[in-house]
């Protein structure tokens, strides 16, 4: 797998995470500085909307990297009280395509063209707008939502922190 990317880019030791930020210890109440997560699709959410996306419930976002492509994501359920941790998988789709497992992460260009993250980097991460047909290396920058439209330089994306 290689080193795990740094998960928090805010005030990390402030918001119940760890210095080093591969990890968050105890979340904290906000999870500000996190990356947020667009859309996942719990699997221990039974009886409730197992898909969870940004406009469905707030503050869905990655916990730890454990894979390449996988991840610790905590995301409250569209009940607004059940929250829940989950090993979930990196897929470039929309959330309206996830499956049983899987997670997208949504990443704007400096065009605004919406692409989805295909793997994470420190400094950068690969994205496709077609499922993960065609994939291309950009530069990452990490930025609140409604900072992030059109703010990215040439050959970067911007992906949404809470």
């Amino acid at each position: 797998m290689g080193r795990p990317i740094r998960i928090q880019k805010g005030n990390i030791t402030a918001n119940g995470g760890s210095s080093n930020g591969h990890s968050t210890g105890g979340l904290g109440g906000s999870g500000s500085g996190l990356i947020e997560v667009t859309g996942a699709f719990f699997t221990s959410l039974t009886g409730l909307d197992s898909t969870i996306t940004v406009s469905t419930a707030g503050g869905i976002h990655l916990v730890k990297q454990v894979g390449t492509k996988k991840f610790k994501v905590s995301g409250t359920a569209v009940d607004g009280s059940t929250t829940t941790t989950e090993t979930l998988t990196l897929t470039p789709k929309a959330p309206g395509s996830l499956s049983s497992g899987e997670f997208c992460v949504q990443a704007i260009g400096d065009d605004s063209t919406v692409n989805y993250v295909v793997k994470f980097h420190n400094r950068g991460c690969v994205v496709s707008s077609d499922n993960g047909s065609t994939v291309s290396h950009k530069g990452m920058s990490v930025l609140a939502e409604g900072t992030d439209e059109g703010q990215a330089s040439s050959g970067f994306v911007n992906v949404d922190t809470q």
